[in-house]
């Protein structure tokens, strides 16, 4: 049996290579479109793929846009009890609290159900594969038989330095999701180009506009190279939604460039991430330094 057992919510968007590797437990977050509802577990995981939502999303009016909903807390219950069927204390890794009620769920049903269990909630602050990245530098260490503090510890050290970059065509779908906050500026000023935000502080914040196309993907090249030579955990996270072209432009570089054999992994995002940034965007998640020059 597993000292540690890591638990992560659907919003990680890690694939279903890294869940099974790493015995990996999550709790599937929900993608609404009107009276439907859609789970979605990771990235191999789901009842809507990225195409059926795309397709559903062409369907719909800026004024019927979909949401996201939080795991209920019986469904919070249900992978808590799961990883404890495997383990002896659980780590949840879950996304940002300054985005979503998801941590303080999470903590409700810990106090309801598992007083006398050795769990604790990690708020990520981040998102997507931000979230998914620092969960599975959790799992990787929980593998590597640390204790649970050894994890927490060192979670704690890297946190500051993870880095979540999303580069969206269109922000209409964060401004419908609640989301916009300080990039609200971008859209008004700038219709044409295409807005670049990260996570900071736990939450979305303006980072830089791209253009055009064309100027994404010379500038991405530049930021995979900074990438290779910043990163700190050996994972480097790539995803994306209809924007093939320019993310594997950067996929490539880094390939080409990889001489310390990082793990690069690449596909296309989950349904979650459309809710939030539409059917076009790229998604770079790592952990190591980080310059807005850079980008």
């Amino acid at each position: 049996m597993n000292k540690v057992a890591i638990v992560t919510d659907g919003v990680c968007d890690l694939s279903k290579e890294i869940i099974e590797e790493y015995g990996i437990f999550t709790i599937p977050y929900r993608v609404i479109f009107g009276e439907d509802i859609y789970r979605v577990w990771h990235n191999g995981k789901y009842t809507i793929s990225i195409s059926e939502f795309c397709d559903k999303l062409a369907k719909t009016t800026k004024e019927s846009l979909p949401r996201t909903s939080i795991p209920s807390p019986g469904e919070f219950k249900e992978a808590f009890d799961e990883a404890f069927e495997n383990a002896d204390s659980v780590i949840a890794v879950i996304l940002t609290s300054k985005m979503s009620g998801a941590v303080q769920t999470a903590q409700t049903v810990i106090n309801n159900f598992f007083k006398d269990k050795d769990i604790t909630v990690f708020d990520s602050l981040q998102t997507m594969t931000g979230t998914g990245i620092i969960a599975l530098e959790a799992a990787k260490l929980a593998k590597a038989g640390k204790t649970k503090q050894e994890i927490l510890t060192r979670l704690e050290s890297i946190n500051p330095r993870v880095r979540t970059i999303l580069a969206m065509n269109d922000l209409d779908y964060l401004e419908k999701q609640g989301r916009l906050g300080p990039i609200q500026n971008i859209r008004e000023k700038n219709p044409e180009v295409i807005p670049v935000i990260h996570l900071k502080d736990g939450i979305l914040q303006p980072l830089t506009i791209f253009q055009n196309e064309t100027d994404m993907i010379a500038r991405l090249k530049v930021f995979a190279e900074k990438i290779l030579e910043q990163n700190e955990t050996g994972e480097i996270f790539i995803t994306n939604i209809n924007h093939g072209k320019a993310s594997k432009v950067m996929y490539d570089v880094l390939t080409k460039e990889n001489v310390l054999g990082l793990r690069i992994h690449y596909y296309e995002a989950n349904a979650i991430l459309g809710v939030y940034s539409g059917p076009h965007t790229i998604c770079i998640s790592y952990i190591g330094n980080f310059d807005n020059n850079w980008v």
